[in-house]
């Protein structure tokens, strides 16, 4: 096996190792693409703004042990057909916000109505675990048809209290849905150990419709929409809005979203700008409101502000097409004297839907500018986007937090696949390293071995030569010496005898020249040295000149390239003296970096009438080195022979 074909399989040892790594052609293609489809349909959801703010925090309940507990009365059986339980939310120094008290497992158990003691386990995320664990987000559980006066919320496995010996319990809110329509706002809530600290933690604040996240909008571009009136200083009668619906309705909640300015406005942020600190909420049948039910009533209390929360009010099925905000103590105005009184967004839901879009809307003072008209009240659009149903948006906020954790887990594990790519190709290219040096190892073995062959070879024929076809010709020549001079021997015989002694002390030396070349010795290392010799010898009865050029780059030439040169010398040489009838031979090598050049000439009778043909022989050494061979009559007369060799 070659080197080639070994790199060659080496390639495809790569590709093929690269496909069973991955499984597939390209390894990250799913994965970035589901990824791509995650963050696409995050940007479809709303966010999930936590930021500092007024409003209640919730129900808290601190205790040794475990097993704290809260109930949400219905005051009635009622069917619903989900339950939304959102963590509390507690903010850092930093701004970072993390879930507070939330239990690691919790049961839900209903109870049928008032005289029913041992209730319903309805749920238990011991056998359905929360999956994903409520980030900040609203935790979810589905109970279509269920039917009950009294939701009981369980918790176990209790975080600690900050530093002290205890474990804490808390849920900023609980919600009961049937459709559209939480039925827990507003409904009494019982607990063990309950923290009452007014105006933050209290039973009551646990279905008081405030929770940890910002207005129920969309992320629709909004250019402040919101109603702001002034309301002048000594003015004699309170300010209100009044809401005409167009018909009666029963009346399921009342919405009221504060005008968010920004987060640079840390202040007006925080308190709501121009939210009513004291205010009622009535609903009537008549413009006039001479019998109204009262759904809300701060009396001379004053309201926690809810920052930039939604503040929500149970109707209670109260009737009525009429719907005043009678403001009796307003926060003072940030620029003039006097007071401010604003809303982003009035919503009147009834039967689980906003009848209030578009509703005719009644000032008791004039609006401030244009750009705050009464209509924005009504339009369908806060101060931060476009309203949605309390329902839709907390779904949303999960679908959020699944969809969050999702991504977290794709690019963990697309992070993973290039760390494994990287060491499955870290690996195989020490692998293919290790096969490639091995590879190298083998052949240069081979090659070594082969060698070594050859050069056994070499040996066994040289020795085959030096004793056999060697000692045969010495042995002839001995014999036709002795012969020679034999007493008896005719006159005759004897040239012809002195002829075979000197062809085969000839022979013999040729042998010997071949036997060193198989050896690689005195042709490899004295090639020029030979070629001088020769010269000097076989042209002894002509006047010679040899000159060497270049003589370091003799060492380019090849071992058998060395001998056929040797070889063409020689011929060459021969023919001079056999046929050439000269009296002066020129000999001239020229050796530079790339090319070999011998010339050899004579003043003799030139090539004759040879047609343009070579010598056989000469052409056939000239073949052999791979040499170009050229004969030509120099114009003194005589033979130049020209062979021209790329080194």
């Amino acid at each position: 096996m070659n080197l080639r074909r070994i790199l060659f399989l080496l390639a495809v040892l790569l590709s093929s190792t690269h496909a069973q790594g991955t499984g597939q052609p390209n390894p990250y293609a799913d994965l970035k693409e589901e990824i791509e489809t995650t963050r696409i349909r995050l940007d479809e959801l709303p966010l999930r703004l936590i930021r500092e703010s007024g409003g209640t925090l919730g129900f808290e309940a601190t205790r040794k042990g475990d097993g704290a507990w809260l109930a949400v009365d219905l005051l009635e059986t009622r069917t619903f057909d989900t339950i939304m339980l959102i963590p509390s939310v507690q903010i850092s120094e930093s701004k970072e916000s993390t879930n507070y008290g939330f239990p690691d497992r919790l049961q839900v158990r209903t109870y049928a109505d008032a005289k029913d003691k041992t209730g319903q386990l309805l749920f238990d995320s011991a056998t359905a675990p929360i999956e994903p664990l409520p980030n900040q987000s609203p935790v979810i559980i589905d109970c279509p048809g269920t039917s009950a006066r009294q939701i009981r919320i369980i918790a176990h496995g209790l975080p600690n209290f900050r530093e002290a010996p205890l474990n804490v319990f808390s849920v900023s809110e609980v919600l009961v849905f049937d459709g559209n329509r939480n039925l827990a706002l507003g409904k009494p809530v019982t607990g063990a150990s309950s923290t009452e600290h007014r105006p933050l933690w209290g039973r009551e604040y646990l279905t008081d419709g405030y929770m940890p996240f910002s207005q129920p909008c969309s992320r629709e571009f909004t250019d402040g929409s919101y109603c702001r009136i002034h309301v002048p200083p000594e003015s004699r009668f309170p300010a209100s809005i009044t809401l005409d619906l167009g018909r009666e309705y029963p009346l399921d909640e009342i919405h009221l979203y504060p005008v968010h300015v920004g987060d640079n406005f840390a202040v007006f942020h925080k308190t709501a700008l121009g939210f009513p600190r004291q205010f009622r909420i009535e609903v009537s049948n008549d413009a006039a409101f001479s019998s109204p039910t009262v759904i809300f009533n701060s009396s001379a209390k004053d309201y926690p502000s809810p920052g930039h929360r939604l503040a929500c009010f149970a109707a209670n099925n109260a009737s009525g097409r009429y719907v005043r905000i009678t403001a009796t103590k307003l926060p003072p105005h940030p620029q003039s004297e006097g007071s401010i009184f604003a809303f982003a967004e009035i919503e009147v839901i009834a039967e689980g839907a906003v009848v209030s879009r578009g509703a005719k809307i009644s000032l008791s003072y004039k609006h401030e500018a244009s750009r705050f008209v009464p209509a924005k009240l009504v339009d369908g659009m806060s101060s931060i986007g476009r309203t949605l149903p309390i329902r839709e948006w907390l779904t949303d906020l999960s679908e959020r937090n699944r969809l969050e954790v999702k991504l977290e887990a794709l690019q963990a594990e697309l992070q993973h696949r290039y760390i494994r790519q990287s060491r499955i190709i870290r690996n195989l290219g020490w692998s293919i390293t290790l096969i490639f040096l091995f590879s190298v190892v083998l052949v240069l073995l081979q090659r070594l071995t082969r060698l070594r062959q050859i050069y056994r070879l070499r040996e066994n024929l040289a020795a085959d030569l030096h004793d056999e076809i060697g000692g045969t010709f010495s042995g002839i020549a001995l014999m036709s010496d002795e012969l020679a001079h034999e007493e008896d021997m005719p006159e005759t015989h004897i040239p012809q005898l002195s002829a075979i002694a000197d062809i085969s002390r000839t022979s013999a030396n040729n042998t010997r020249s071949l036997v060193r070349f198989l050896e690689s010795r005195g042709v490899t290392g004295e090639l020029l040295e030979k070629m001088q010799e020769m010269a000097k010898l076989m042209l002894a009865e002509h006047v010679s000149k040899f000159d060497i050029e270049g003589e370091k780059h003799i060492a380019k030439l090849a071992p058998k390239e060395k001998w056929h040169l040797l070889l063409f010398f020689k011929e060459a040489l021969t023919n001079i003296v056999k046929h050439a009838n000269a009296s002066e031979v020129s000999i001239r090598l020229q050796l530079a970096a790339q090319r070999l050049t011998l010339t050899i000439s004579d003043d003799g009778k030139g090539l004759g009438n040879t047609g343009g043909r070579q010598p056989t022989h000469l052409a056939m050494r000239a073949q052999k080195l791979k040499a170009k061979l050229n004969l030509s009559t120099p114009p003194g007369g005589g033979t130049a022979i020209t062979l021209e060799k790329k080194l």
